[in-house]
């Protein structure tokens, strides 16, 4: 359990850390390129095993890190794009639900167990993340993009499968680290590509605020996918049981950080998302 905790915890503190960037007015693409390289050297550093390129390229992982590292960074954008063009709430609404496409996947794909009581543990969840998040006075959402965030939707749920695919196939017993340290290099990269073809001025990836911004988000970023393989290989739950626990997790222990750090109010909905998502927890974990 400890590892579903500290999944919660690293991934609410991507939250905060982009909460402080905003504050100090840090560039956000390249706070995220320094925090992708970070990631990278964190999974390199910590794997018990010696980073031999040649054999990583055998492995039968390779091409999906690959993959995910590239979606890790087109996610990105499309968040920052939504949040511009659709709104704030609606995007906020389709990043935060996303983790359903995972929870299907685990159900549907490897024929998880569905009891009643997940059933119900589930559309609680689900209601405790929407209830959670809701604003009285919302952003209006500009339909002509609403693409968007339908976008974002499934490109973080498609994300979250592959990383359960590759846990369940491939990282149930070792290669976490590596996996890890590729995947968010490609992301890293990817991000370098970006600012070329944007003709961004790289000197500013140097400036100290990006690169302290930069490598305290790598730090929680690694964590908080290091610890949900974890949790997806010892915790003894389902997967899909698993990724709801994270996500309403991350969704109070965000609303509980925001009233108390950033003095962000609560209507009376949002407390009864927050009261359903410890009931739901309850449910899924007994």
């Amino acid at each position: 359990m400890l590892n579903l905790l500290f999944a919660i915890l690293t991934s609410t503190g991507i939250f905060i850390t982009f909460k402080y960037l905003e504050k100090f007015k840090i560039d956000i693409l390249y706070a995220i390129i320094i925090n992708y390289l970070t990631a990278s050297l964190c999974g390199f550093f910590l794997s018990d095993t010696s980073f031999n390129f040649t054999a990583i390229i055998k492995q039968d992982w390779f091409n999906l890190s690959i993959i995910i590292g590239v979606l890790f960074i087109i996610v990105f954008f499309i968040i920052g794009r939504s949040t511009q063009k659709a709104g704030i709430s609606v995007t906020i609404l389709a990043s935060k639900m996303s983790f359903v496409l995972p929870l299907l996947f685990s159900i549907m794909y490897y024929q998880e167990a569905l009891t009643a009581k997940k059933v119900l543990g589930i559309l609680i969840a689900v209601s405790a993340v929407l209830l959670s998040i809701y604003k009285e006075q919302g952003a209006k959402v500009n339909r002509r993009y609403i693409w968007l965030p339908i976008l974002l939707f499934f490109g973080a749920g498609t994300v979250d499968s592959l990383v359960k695919y590759a846990q369940q196939e491939y990282l149930h017993t070792t290669g976490t680290e590596q996996f890890s340290t590729l995947l968010f290099a490609i992301a890293g990269i990817a991000g370098l590509i970006t600012l070329l073809i944007r003709k961004d001025k790289f000197k500013e990836l140097f400036q100290l605020k990006v690169l302290i911004g930069g490598c305290i988000l790598g730090l929680v970023n690694f964590g908080s996918l290091y610890f949900l393989i974890a949790s997806l290989n010892n915790s003894g739950l389902d997967s899909s049981v698993v990724f709801s626990i994270v996500n309403i997790g991350i969704v109070a222990c965000s609303v509980f950080i925001g009233l108390s750090i950033f003095r962000e109010k609560l209507n009376k909905v949002n407390i009864l998302g927050i009261l359903l998502a410890f009931i739901a927890i309850f449910i899924l974990t007994n």
